[in-house]
C-alpha cells in the first residue's frame, strides 16, 4: 500500500495520543514526590546533622553530611571535647556499613541445620510473636551478649533482663578488664583516669598503643599534636616499650624492644634507680614499702631478664625525675600477659613516686556527676566470665541466647570452647545487622537499624577532660526492613506486661531517651523551654561542661609479689612468642566488612586485603624463611597458614599477626579472607582480671612449599603517589 505524507501524520497524531491517555491518571501520582519534596531537602544543598560514632567505645562526636536524604561524609564536631573535630578511619568509614550491600533487610528465620547460614524472610510480625513466646518460656533462663555499652539503651536492656532474671554480658575482646582491675587495687576505683597527655612534658609508655586502638585513640592523638607542638617552646619527649614496634612505637623518640612479657620488671628497675639515687617525693612513711617492691630483684638481674641495658634504665629514671609534668602508661602489650595486672600496679606505683596522681598532665580522675544516661550496672566481661557463661548453658541453667553487636564465635579462641553456648542453647536470636559467624548460627534474626539511622546516646566519663553525655540522631530514613533494638525490646516488654509494662512504659527508645534527659534539662536554671534546650542538645551534638572539679586520690599500693610471666607450649618445641595485635582499620575484626578499611595499608609493613605473620630478619634467616614465602604458624591448640612479612621492628623471639580477617561469614569483603590468629591462642589468663593473656602461646614457625602474592601498597603500581615514589626512587 502506498503510504501519502498527509496519511503518516495522521497515524502518528493518533498514536501519540493514544500513547498518552493510560498515564493520564495514575503518572501525576508519581511526580508528587519530586513536586513536593521533603521540608528537609532541598536540591543540591546539604545539610549537617550532629551525632556520635559508634564504631568503638570511645564516643566521638561526629557531623554528617546529609545531601537529598543520603549520607555522603562523616567527619568529627569540632565542638565535641573527645575528638575535637578529629575523626579516625574506622569512624569515616561508618558509611559503609549503613549503605554495605551484605546488610540483612528484614527477619529471618533459620532453616535447615544451626551454622549451614539457610534462613527464609519473615515478617516483623512473625518474628515478634515468635521471639516473645521464647522469653516467656525461658524466663529466668536467658542471657544477652553485646558489646559494651552506655545510655538509655544499655539503661533499657539492663531493666529487661534484670525483669527475666537473665544475665547481661557485655564483652569486647579488646576491652580493658586488665588496667581497671589494676586500677582498682592501685586507688580503690574501676573508674579509668583521665591521662593529661597535652599538659604533659615528658611520657614513657608501657605498650599502650594509644595512636592506634587504645581506649580513646582520636582523643590522644589530639592530645598528642598538643603534647608534641601545642605549646611555645616546650616539645614533650617520648619514651615506648615494647617488643613489637607499633605504629605508636614509631612515633617515639626512642623505641625500647624489650623481652616480650618482661615490661614489669622493667618498671621495677626503673622505680629502683628512682629510689636508689633519691629521686623520688615519696614520704618517709612510704618509702620503706616501695623499696620492699622495687628491690625484689637487682637490677643486674633485671637488665638480663629485660634485655634492656642498665644505662637505658637509669637514664629513663633520671628523665623522668627531672621533667616538669612527666606522665607514665600501660597497655596494650603489657597487659597480653599472665602478669598483666602485676605489671600495670607496678606502672601505677611509678605514677606514685614520680607525683603524677591528681596532677596537671599526669592522671586525672573527675569528680562523680550526674549524667542523663547513667552507665549501665550490666557485667563487663573478661574472658574468663565468658567460659563461666557457657559452662551455665552447658549445664542447662541458661537456655536462651541474645546477640548484639557481638560475635563471640570470631574474637574468642577456640580452646575457650565457647561453641558449648550454641550447641546447648535451646534458642539463639540476634539483633546483629550482618550475618557474621556468631549470627550464622542463630534461629531466629532480627536485625537492627545501622547507627546513622537511630537514636541513641552515649557516655563517656573515662579517659576525658570532662565528661561527655553525647547524642545521636537518625540523619537518614531507615533503607531497609529493620527496626531499633530498643523498640523491638519495649514491644516485647508490653507483650509481657505485668511490673515489666510499668518499669518501661515508653513506646519507642526515642521517647525513653527523650524523658531522660528532659529530666537532666529541667534541672538547669534557663528562660528557654525543655524542648528548646533538647533541639540545641541535638543540634550541638550532647551535653558537657566547659570544666570539671577533679577527685582527690588515696592511692593504696598493695602487696605485690613479680611473678614472670607463664607460657603455653614447652620452649623447645615452640620456641616463640605469639602477639596477635589488633588491625588498625579492622580493629577486633568489626571493619573487615568494610573495604574502605581492608585496602586502608599497615602504616608500617604497607600490608592490606589479608593476613600475614611477622618475623624479625634474624629469626626468618635462621628459619630459610623469605619475604612472601608460605608459612605456618602451630601452637598446641591450632595452626595458620598465611604470607611471611619480613619486619625489623619485632623482638627476634617473637611473632606477630594482626587481628581482624578470617570470617566465616560477615559479608563478601569479609568472608574467607585471611586467617584468624585467635586459633592459636590456649586458656591462659590473668589470674587476677581473668582477661585472656593473648601474648601468653608458644608457637613454632615453618616454611611451606611455594609462594604467596602478599598484597602491599607498594605493589600497587597504579596508585599515582607509589608511581611518583618510584620515579624518584623514594622506594
Amino acid at each position: 500500500m502506498e503510504l501519502y505524507r498527509r496519511t503518516l501524520f495522521k497515524i502518528l497524531g493518533l498514536t501519540a495520543a493514544g500513547s498518552s491517555l493510560p498515564g493520564c491518571e495514575r503518572e501525576v501520582h508519581n511526580l508528587v514526590p519530586y513536586l513536593l519534596p521533603d521540608k528537609d531537602i532541598v536540591p543540591g544543598v546539604a545539610n549537617w546533622y550532629a551525632s556520635t560514632c559508634q564504631e568503638c567505645e570511645a564516643g566521638c562526636g561526629t557531623m554528617v553530611r546529609v545531601m537529598e536524604g543520603r549520607a555522603k561524609k562523616i567527619e568529627g564536631n569540632p565542638k565535641h571535647p573527645v575528638n575535637e573535630g578529629k575523626l579516625c578511619a574506622r569512624g569515616q568509614a561508618a558509611l559503609q556499613g549503613l549503605y554495605n550491600p551484605d546488610r540483612l533487610q528484614g527477619p529471618l528465620r533459620r532453616e535447615g541445620q544451626r551454622g549451614q547460614g539457610q534462613f527464609r524472610p519473615i515478617t516483623w510480625e512473625e518474628g515478634l510473636a515468635e521471639w516473645v513466646e521464647q522469653l516467656g518460656t525461658h524466663t529466668g533462663k536467658s542471657a544477652m551478649v553485646a558489646r559494651p555499652m552506655s545510655g538509655t539503651l544499655a539503661s533499657l536492656l539492663t531493666t529487661m533482663m534484670d525483669s527475666l532474671s537473665g544475665r547481661l554480658v557485655m564483652y569486647e575482646s579488646t576491652g580493658e578488664q586488665t588496667l581497671r582491675t589494676a586500677n582498682h587495687l592501685s586507688f580503690e576505683t574501676h573508674a579509668l583516669p583521665y591521662y593529661d597527655l597535652a599538659n604533659a612534658d615528658y611520657l614513657l609508655s608501657f605498650g599502650a598503643p594509644f595512636l592506634e586502638h587504645w581506649l580513646s585513640p582520636v582523643s590522644f592523638g589530639v592530645a598528642y599534636g598538643k603534647f608534641r607542638q601545642g605549646r611555645p617552646l616546650v616539645r614533650g619527649r617520648f619514651i615506648q616499650a615494647e617488643p613489637r614496634l607499633s605504629l605508636t612505637a614509631s612515633n617515639a623518640d626512642q623505641w625500647i624492644p624489650l623481652r616480650p612479657g618482661t615490661e614489669g620488671l622493667l618498671a621495677m628497675g626503673i622505680g629502683q634507680v628512682l629510689l636508689r639515687d633519691g629521686l623520688t617525693g615519696l614520704s618517709s612513711f612510704h618509702r620503706p614499702s616501695f623499696h620492699q617492691t622495687f628491690s625484689a630483684f637487682s637490677l643486674e638481674d633485671i637488665s638480663a631478664n629485660t634485655e634492656v641495658s642498665q644505662e637505658v634504665i637509669t637514664q629513663v629514671a633520671h628523665e623522668l625525675s627531672s621533667a616538669n609534668a612527666p606522665l607514665i602508661m600501660g597497655g596494650g602489650a603489657a597487659t597480653a600477659q599472665t602478669n598483666g595486672t602485676t605489671t600495670l600496679i607496678l606502672i601505677n606505683a611509678l605514677n606514685v613516686m614520680i607525683g603524677a596522681i591528681g596532677r596537671r598532665g599526669g592522671l586525672q580522675w573527675m569528680e562523680s556527676q550526674d549524667s542523663p544516661v547513667n552507665l549501665a550496672p550490666s557485667e563487663l566481661a573478661s574472658e574468663r566470665t565468658m567460659m563461666d557463661l557457657a559452662r551455665e548453658f552447658e549445664q542447662g541453667s541458661r537456655t536462651l541466647l541474645h546477640l548484639y553487636r557481638a560475635d563471640p564465635l570470631f574474637t574468642l579462641p577456640p580452646s575457650l570452647k565457647f561453641e558449648r553456648v550454641f550447641d546447648h542453647a535451646q534458642f539463639i536470636v540476634s539483633f546483629s545487622s550482618f550475618l557474621d559467624d556468631s549470627t550464622l548460627m542463630a534461629d531466629l534474626i532480627l536485625p537492627d537499624h545501622d547507627a546513622l539511622e537511630s537514636w541513641g546516646d552515649v557516655v563517656q566519663q573515662d579517659t576525658t577532660p570532662v565528661p561527655a553525655w553525647s547524642v545521636s540522631q537518625p540523619v537518614v530514613r531507615a533503607l531497609y526492613d529493620t527496626r531499633p533494638i530498643g523498640d523491638v525490646w519495649l514491644y516485647a516488654a508490653h507483650r509481657l506486661g505485668g511490673s515489666l509494662r510499668e518499669r518501661v512504659p515508653w513506646n519507642t527508645l526515642h521517647d525513653m531517651m527523650k524523658s531522660r534527659w528532659q529530666t537532666v534539662l529541667t534541672r538547669h536554671d534557663s528562660p528557654q523551654s525543655v524542648d528548646t534546650r533538647w533541639r540545641e542538645t541535638l543540634q550541638k551534638g550532647g551535653l558537657w561542661p566547659s570544666n570539671m572539679p577533679m577527685r582527690q586520690m588515696n592511692p593504696v599500693l598493695p602487696s605485690v609479689t613479680y611473678e614472670p610471666p607463664q607460657f603455653l607450649g614447652n620452649s623447645s618445641d615452640y620456641p616463640l612468642h605469639c602477639y596477635p595485635y589488633p588491625s588498625l582499620g579492622l580493629y577486633d575484626g568489626r571493619g573487615a566488612n568494610r573495604p574502605w578499611l581492608q585496602e586502608l595499608p599497615d602504616p608500617l609493613t604497607t600490608g592490606m586485603w589479608g593476613s600475614w605473620i611477622e618475623l624479625n630478619p634474624t629469626t626468618a634467616q635462621r628459619l630459610g624463611i623469605h619475604h612472601g614465602d608460605r608459612v605456618r604458624v602451630t601452637s598446641d591448640y591450632g595452626s595458620i597458614d598465611a604470607s611471611a612479612m619480613v619486619f625489623p621492628g619485632l623482638h627476634p623471639d617473637m611473632i606477630a599477626v594482626p587481628i581482624g580477617q578470617g570470617h566465616r561469614a560477615y559479608g563478601r569483603y569479609a568472608k574467607g579472607r585471611g586467617v584468624n590468629p585467635m586459633v592459636l591462642l590456649g586458656p591462659s589468663f590473668d589470674p587476677q582480671s581473668g582477661s585472656l593473656a593473648t601474648g601468653g602461646t608458644r608457637v613454632r614457625v615453618e616454611r611451606l612449599k611455594g609462594g604467596s602474592r602478599l598484597p602491599m601498597l607498594e605493589q600497587s603500581r597504579k596508585n599515582p603517589l607509589i608511581g611518583r615514589l618510584q620515579e624518584t626512587g623514594g622506594l
